[in-house]
């Protein structure tokens, strides 16, 4: 982990995002920021460092919500409305540094959760991993998942964001480095694939989140949110600076891809947002 000053300053001085708009150029459309408010306020005793989020495609209003690595390796599946735990899926197959979580479904079309097992602070593990799972049931639930292992072209890299890729045969990673993060494709195969590099990204990404409606993409950092026309890697189209958040590593569009979500380790709020930009046009 950086420690959130740190963080700041270094954003500061990396100008924070790929993809700024040269000087004199037009200025990208900005969200405001007296859209976000807080939909409600989440049990931090189950969810103590919530580094991950995603909607459900089973259930209309939920997300799937899972801890940062060291914590017990539960999915909790939370209200969007109220924050209510509508279930817990405690997941068998063993994790080293679980860091984001992205939904869709796989390619026979059935519903799923990827769980990013990509999480590496010092940049020390041969390989990392994105574990595939059936969408569970809501309630108490236990189950094992896939491992989809993968190692990074030119060595180890520490990630937080993932999104789902096309057709359910791929996902999209995001590093979280300095002076710029880089976006990668890894292919969901039997056995150790190599992730594709497909360009850069902010800075110190803590999360990203794919628009299931629009196939639009956001990417967070510890200060802002910047929106992206998809396919990845697709142009910037705006950014927004949410409500200050001591250390934001969550970040999930809802299912009908009209609301954003954001939240953070140790902060009961749950943040959320329209996807509208300043002049009140959506994005999509």
């Amino acid at each position: 982990m950086h420690a959130l000053s740190a963080c700041v300053l270094a954003l500061s001085l990396s100008a924070c995002a790929a993809g700024e708009p040269a000087p004199g150029s037009t200025p990208a459309p900005q969200w405001l920021a007296v859209d976000w408010r807080t939909a409600c306020r989440y049990d931090t005793a189950l969810l103590p460092e919530l580094s991950g989020m995603a909607p459900s495609v089973r259930h209309p209003g939920i997300l799937w919500a899972v801890n940062d690595g060291g914590n017990a390796n539960v999915l909790y599946a939370l209200d969007a409305r109220t924050c209510e735990v509508r279930g817990q899926h405690s997941l068998t197959t063993a994790t080293a540094d679980s860091e984001a979580l992205a939904s869709g479904r796989d390619a026979a079309g059935r519903p799923v959760l990827w769980v990013g097992d990509i999480g590496d602070n010092l940049s020390r593990r041969d390989s990392v991993a994105v574990l595939e799972l059936p969408e569970p049931a809501l309630g108490t639930t236990a189950g094992s998942a896939t491992v989809h292992r993968f190692t990074y072209p030119g060595g180890p890299r520490d990630a937080e964001g993932l999104m789902p890729g096309p057709n359910g045969k791929s996902v999209f990673v995001v590093s979280k480095q300095l002076p710029r993060s880089t976006v990668y494709r890894v292919p969901l195969r039997p056995g150790t694939t190599t992730a594709v590099a497909l360009g850069r990204a902010p800075a110190l990404v803590t999360d990203a989140a794919l628009n299931p409606r629009t196939a639009d993409y956001a990417l967070r950092d510890y200060v802002r949110i910047v929106r992206y026309r998809g396919p990845v890697t697709g142009p910037r189209l705006g950014s927004s600076s949410p409500p200050a958040l001591r250390q934001a590593e969550a970040l999930a569009f809802s299912r009908n891809g009209q609301t954003l979500f954001t939240a953070a380790e140790g902060d009961p709020r749950l943040l959320q947002a329209d996807v509208t930009t300043a002049n009140g046009n959506r994005f999509q």
